[in-house]
């Protein structure tokens, strides 16, 4: 089984953000490989080889190389190296993909703040619920 078979992605087709396919900062390779990326970078990141994405387009990893480093300076993507031979790369600014670890962390907090105003809510109903005003009557 070659690196191809073995990513798995949630590939639906191709999409190109209006922004990314109009940037004038951007060559038409770099608007496709940031997609390409963009669609491998999963919770995880995406862990594609420049070997990877250069038998996909049909180019020499040499010339990969030079297109994700041209990504990088411009902001569009981060790299990250663990071991000196784990690469994950990742979509960044507005096409970054949320933090996992975020994320659950939002929802434990929102969660505790629901608890937190029903508990309020269940308090304010014993001491005789909603108050009259003379306002608005």
């Amino acid at each position: 089984m070659d690196e191809k078979e073995r990513i798995v992605r949630d590939f639906k087709g191709v999409w190109i953000p209006r922004e990314i396919w109009l940037s004038e900062q951007l060559s038409l390779m770099e608007k496709v490989l940031f997609v390409e990326i963009h669609s491998l970078d999963n919770e995880r990141g995406c862990f594609a080889s420049n070997q990877y994405f250069a038998d996909f387009f049909g180019m020499s990893a040499r010339q990969i190389s030079t297109h994700i480093g041209s990504l990088k300076e411009k902001g569009y993507i981060t790299i990250t190296i663990v071991n000196q031979n784990e690469r994950t790369i990742r979509s960044s600014g507005k096409y970054a993909h949320p933090n996992p670890q975020q994320m659950r962390q939002l929802k434990k907090q929102s969660a505790e703040l629901a608890a937190e105003l029903g508990n309020r809510w269940r308090v304010d109903n014993r001491r005789g619920g909603m108050k009259k005003t003379s306002w608005g009557v």
